[in-house]
């Protein structure tokens, strides 16, 4: 999730999750490793981090630019001088701030030089003032927000208006952008009241790093009745090579009618490396049941659905993105690790 705020001379972005890669599919091993032998398991296990058959790419922000194994790269990964450009990183910092004058094509980041500290502080304050007036839903996951649909007969913008707590959740969103001083509190809030806050308190623990020792206190979030708190503690847990601990969290998600709580699940794990994937096994069956899911948000939410014409896209949702570009993906990644 990216906020973005620009004045004439000023732009300022804000990444709620920085620990994730600009990418929507981000090649094992980085853009700037060499890609590995044809006709080899780690071969095999790379093409699974590409879009599958016709489609098969690398997709930086939206910018199809690595058909392949792509010509750009060829075998040895880009070149040097394309480390100055964020795009291409396993991650991205959690503020950006461009002098767009002088910097059209937004490379150097102001964010930490003191001179721009108060340019920082107001866009950043008028930018969250904006979220906050409009009810910026980008601040509830997916699976929540169909979940808390229930209560407005499906209609998904009445959660953020009727949201009493929206302040409260966006201050834990941005938590973590104060580092290790945060961890503190982003734990003392994974026993918040508000799903949205729980949800929001393990995603910033998991920004700041991964730590073995948090696994103890994260692993009752397995169980939380919010599939999104649950599986942002499932993924923590599968970074943290605890992946075995977290298999009912993502059974849970696989099985359930809400079509984004089986993508959200099979995301997680598309991110995730061999070794992070290899006690996964034991969920390939979940995944294969979930990829024969026909449901996609629950039958209070029928009427709303055909009223506004909503079942063609969603039907290409499922069967597109969520099955082939996910789901089948994630498959075939476990199998190969």
């Amino acid at each position: 999730m990216i906020r973005t705020i620009r004045t004439k001379k000023y732009r300022y972005f804000r990444n709620f999750l920085p620990h994730q890669p600009y990418a929507s599919f981000y090649p094992d091993g980085g853009f700037f490793t060499p890609v590995p032998e044809e006709g080899t398991p780690e071969r095999d296990f790379w093409e699974t981090s590409c879009l599958p058959d016709k489609q098969k790419v690398h997709d930086p922000d939206g910018v199809f630019l690595m058909l392949g194994p792509p010509v750009m790269i060829q075998q040895n990964g880009l070149p040097e001088h394309y480390q100055q450009f964020q795009l291409w990183q396993d991650h991205k910092p959690a503020e950006e701030l461009y002098d767009i004058e002088k910097d059209p094509e937004e490379v150097h980041n102001l964010v930490d030089d003191p001179a721009y500290s108060d340019v920082k502080e107001e866009l950043r304050q008028k930018l969250f003032a904006w979220m906050i007036e409009t009810r910026d839903l980008g601040l509830i996951d997916e699976p929540e927000i169909v979940a808390r649909a229930e209560d407005y007969n499906g209609i998904s913008h009445a959660v953020g208006e009727y949201c009493d707590n929206f302040e409260r959740i966006l201050e834990t969103a941005d938590l973590a952008r104060q580092g290790e001083d945060a961890k503190e509190e982003l734990t003392n809030r994974l026993g918040d009241p508000d799903s949205g806050v729980r949800f929001w308190a393990v995603t910033g623990l998991c920004s700041l790093g991964v730590e073995r020792e948090m696994v103890e206190q994260l692993s009752p979030l397995l169980d939380d009745p919010s599939i999104s708190a649950s599986l942002a503690a499932g993924d923590y847990l599968v970074r943290a090579g605890e992946g075995a601990l977290a298999l009912p969290a993502f059974e849970r998600a696989l099985a359930s009618d809400i079509l984004w709580a089986r993508l959200r699940a099979g995301a997680y794990l598309s991110y995730r490396s061999r070794e992070e994937l290899q006690p996964m096994k034991p969920l390939i069956p979940a995944l294969e049941q979930a990829i024969n899911t026909q449901e996609m948000m629950g039958p209070e939410h029928n009427a709303t659905v055909e009223r506004n014409n909503y079942t063609g896209r969603l039907s290409g949702q499922r069967d597109g993105i969520v099955r082939e570009w996910v789901l089948e993906r994630v498959i075939k990644r476990i199998a190969l690790a």
